[in-house]
């Protein structure tokens, strides 16, 4: 029973894997409009930023795992629920670091990946047609608007 259930969760996260490597493959992101890359972009950031963020948190906790193992040490108070709180605190941040560093690493190739599409997409000349309000005093609210911008 255990294998079939190891067997369906690891099919179950490569099914999820495989979709996400569709969308930023270099195919899907050549036919994709300015906005969605935009969109991609934020999203591959945003993994980017949150990888950092975990593996800065496990080294953190890690470093602090480790001074609070020597100040047991030092202080000859260790017994065996401090001993459990160090190792479960240690494994906590190996997790979050193990979680973090392959999170940064994709999103930073992410982001690369779109920015080289973005970059070579337009040869130079870069036209964006965005939606926009603009406050109008006299009738007191937003009126919609596009705006046209062309950069060479």
């Amino acid at each position: 029973m255990k294998k079939i259930t190891f067997i369906s969760l690891v099919l179950f996260l490569f099914t999820f894997t495989v979709q996400s490597q569709k969308i930023y493959s270099v195919e899907n992101l050549e036919q994709a409009s300015q906005e969605e890359l935009d969109i991609y972009l934020e999203k591959a950031l945003k993994n980017k930023k949150t990888g950092k963020t975990l593996t800065n948190v496990g080294l953190i906790t890690l470093g602090a795992d480790a001074l609070f193992v020597t100040g047991i040490i030092v202080a000859d108070k260790a017994d065996m629920g401090t001993a459990l709180l160090a190792g479960l605190t240690m494994y906590a941040a190996l997790g979050t670091i193990a979680v973090g560093i392959p999170m940064k690493i994709t999103g930073k190739k992410r982001v690369e990946r779109i920015n080289t599409i973005k970059n070579t997409a337009s040869n130079g000349i870069k036209i964006d047609l965005k939606p926009s309000a603009q406050y109008n005093l006299a009738s007191q609210n937003y009126q919609p608007e596009l705006t046209l911008r062309i950069r060479f």
